[in-house]
């Protein structure tokens, strides 16, 4: 599956890195101060959603956020390599960070070309640069959609029912489900012991569109933006949970739940990378 403006943003939205909607006024003064053309499938991406986190990455290299335009971060906006510059041996001028935490970044490379950059990884705390794509184009078909090692559990119409099989197959006990870090409840148990904790995390396929953490200031108007539910995964049956368990207890659970009559397998089985 390659990634477009479609598929590659992450579900829910995490809304602080949300900046407003997309418009050829953004996108005419943002070249202006930038100096350069920005690549029509980058703004193709943004027009669906200005910047966040992508459900797709790049292979042997960390990547989950594209940046969009705006004021707010993570932006292309105001690119600033000053305090950067002593520590590397390559020019810095002409690379655009849309993604990175302050040590590498993964940028566009305007150093060749003005309207046409490569996708080049920058670290700048150990002097490296690594050519990724020769375009934007060539980089999105480069990304590999995240399907992690996760069960799906098909028609959950009471989620009690679920913890309670669950419960009984590992002998384990749930903790209150909590909605703080996704924006939606996890029901998580520990198979483990105190000290060495094994987790297991079961969660909705169905939620909000977009969130942000009780300790960050008010997103309303950009919750606006997105409101009401949607799916992790499109291709998942409605009412399906995901599931995420030790590996060590995973072939047991999934025999026990089968077992209860409850529907459950592998979620690469449901979701494809094709």
């Amino acid at each position: 599956m390659q990634a477009d403006a479609a598929n590659i943003w992450r579900i829910p939205v995490y809304l602080p890195y949300l900046q407003p909607t997309l418009t050829d006024k953004t996108v005419a003064d943002a070249e202006a101060e930038l100096g350069v053309q920005l690549p029509k499938e980058y703004l193709e991406l943004l027009r669906a959603q200005n910047g966040g986190y992508i459900c797709f990455e790049l292979p042997d290299m960390a990547h989950t956020v594209i940046a969009g335009i705006g004021e707010y971060f993570p932006s292309i906006l105001h690119v600033d390599w000053d305090e950067c510059r002593e520590f590397v041996s390559f020019e810095l001028d002409g690379l655009i960070p849309i993604d990175g935490d302050g040590h590498w970044h993964i940028c566009l490379d305007y150093r060749n070309s003005r309207s046409e950059p490569r996708i080049t990884y920058a670290d700048v705390e150990c002097d490296i640069e690594k050519v990724v794509a020769s375009s934007f184009s060539e980089y999105l078909r480069m990304l590999h959609r995240v399907i992690p090692d996760s069960l799906v559990v098909e028609s959950v119409t009471d989620i009690n029912l679920l913890r309670r099989a669950i419960s009984k197959a590992l002998n384990v006990q749930f903790d209150q489900p909590d909605s703080s870090a996704h924006g939606y409840p996890v029901h998580r148990a520990n198979l483990g012991r105190a000290g060495n904790p094994e987790w297991l995390f079961l969660s909705p396929n169905d939620v909000p569109r977009s969130f942000a953490r009780p300790h960050e200031r008010n997103f309303t108007e950009r919750h606006r933006l997105l409101p009401g539910n949607a799916a992790h995964y499109a291709e998942l049956p409605a009412d399906s949970y995901l599931l995420r368990v030790p590996d060590r207890a995973r072939e047991g659970l999934l025999k026990s739940l089968e077992q209860s009559d409850w529907l459950a397998g592998p979620l690469k089985d449901y979701v494809s990378n094709q």
